[in-house]
């Protein structure tokens, strides 16, 4: 079944839009009556005023759609290739749109804010620099649409199905069929296994990204090996204004994007070897941990963490790959690995502190009390080089939990890092 077209789509949002406006209005109306605690109001004046702009930019998105170059026609060789390779049928005609650079990069970071849901990048923002993975100057939205569109011939939208190609697209080259190959596979495998309606938390997202990701990869891979033994095809050189671009980003957003290339891509050619019955199977029940990525067939820890008594403005984990992220800045890579190998479970907290200001708990828990020690000796480390880094006097501490178990706390107030410090 083919979706509502652009404009009727467009029509649509803005009428939520003008609801939303109104919803705003009546809630600034409800903010004005009598002097009570008006936090939650507050809170949901804020949410409304965010998914105002989320919406708004998504209609920008939707006009450029509208008005731009049409759907590319997909040749049925690359349809039949597709199901034959992973033992799949198409359960609806893949739908893929040819796009300018600047519009994609416009429909990749509405399509992260619509992910992440109200707050969502602004509370992340604030937690990875709190935690130390993003600089004060680093804008996390901006950095993540660059990783996914530099250098990109092709795009999958996670919410839609559909697929995105860039206008240029001329599918009598290698390389363009490739892509169209890569983005096929993706097409196919979230009309069979698509996401869940409730976002999972950011690891078990990442997760899921990587066995999708890794898996249209392999076949795009696969599909340029075919090419140079039957029509002796060879690679074209690396675009280096694309990879010098990457280059300039977060070592952390770099280590998001190398975990779906390298770590995600080798994940699912490790199940492509043994079939498609062990491929699909895979696809119906994802690995939700970095972990199960980074370190296949291990068992899965299960810790649970006490419950604190904040309110919280993001609550997540950071998994496997987030502390290895975090520690390659003062570890070498081999020592960075062995730690974080030893990962059991983690939860960090995003909440107010003070009048204006955040504070950020993490919690995370190894497997063994040695492991332990040397992440207490890796993360103070990373606290003595941060001093000052925040612009600001601010609160930095670890405190030993248990014999496997640290806190890490970035507080605006001494008053907080004390109590949290000492639970």
């Amino acid at each position: 079944m083919r979706m509502p077209s652009p404009q009727l789509i467009l029509v649509c949002l803005l009428g939520v839009a003008a609801g939303a406006a109104g919803i705003l209005q009546g809630l600034h109306r409800e903010a004005t009556r009598g002097p009570g605690d008006r936090t939650d109001l507050e809170r949901q004046l804020r949410f409304a005023g965010e998914e105002i702009e989320m919406l708004k930019r998504e209609n920008e998105s939707l006009r450029s759609l509208a008005q731009g170059g049409g759907d590319l026609s997909v040749p049925r060789e690359f349809i039949d290739l597709t199901e034959r390779e992973f033992g799949l049928r198409f359960l609806a005609s893949p739908l893929i749109h040819r796009i300018t650079p600047e519009d994609l990069r416009s429909r990749i970071s509405a399509a992260i804010e619509s992910r992440l849901g109200p707050a969502g990048a602004d509370d992340r923002q604030q937690a990875f620099s709190l935690i130390g993975w993003l600089k004060p100057d680093e804008d996390l939205l901006t950095q993540l649409t660059v990783a996914r569109s530099s250098g990109a011939a092709a795009w999958f939208d996670d919410a839609t199905g559909e697929g995105w190609m860039l206008e240029k697209t001329n599918l009598k080259y290698i390389p363009d069929q490739a892509a169209l190959t890569g983005l096929l596979a993706r097409i196919l495998f979230h009309q069979h296994f698509p996401p869940a309606l409730e976002y999972p938390g950011d690891d078990a997202d990442r997760a899921r990204e990587a066995l999708h990701h890794g898996t249209a990869a392999g076949a795009e891979a696969r599909f340029l090996i075919e090419k140079a033994r039957t029509a002796g095809f060879m690679t074209m050189n690396e675009n280096k204004e694309s990879r010098l671009l990457l280059a300039s980003l977060s070592p952390f957003i770099q280590g998001l994007t190398g975990f779906l290339t390298t770590e995600g891509k080798g994940y699912a050619d490790s199940l492509a070897v043994h079939g498609n019955e062990v491929l699909h199977a895979a696809f119906r029940n994802p690995p939700r941990t970095t972990r199960a990525i980074l370190r296949p067939g291990e068992p899965a820890a299960a810790t649970e963490f006490p419950a604190i008594s904040i309110e919280p403005f993001l609550t997540e984990s950071a998994g496997e790959l987030g502390l290895l992220l975090w520690l390659k800045p003062v570890s070498d890579a081999d020592a960075a690995r062995e730690i974080s190998n030893s990962w059991n479970s983690d939860r960090y907290l995003l909440f107010p502190d003070g009048e204006s200001a955040a504070a950020l708990l993490w919690d995370i828990e190894l497997d063994s009390a040695t492991a332990a020690d040397r992440l207490q000796a890796a993360a103070l480390k990373l606290i003595s080089n941060r001093s000052g880094d925040d612009g600001a006097k601010r609160h930095n501490s670890l405190v030993r939990t248990s014999p496997v178990g640290l806190r890490f706390l970035n507080t605006a107030e001494a008053a907080t890092a004390a109590r949290l410090g000492a639970q």
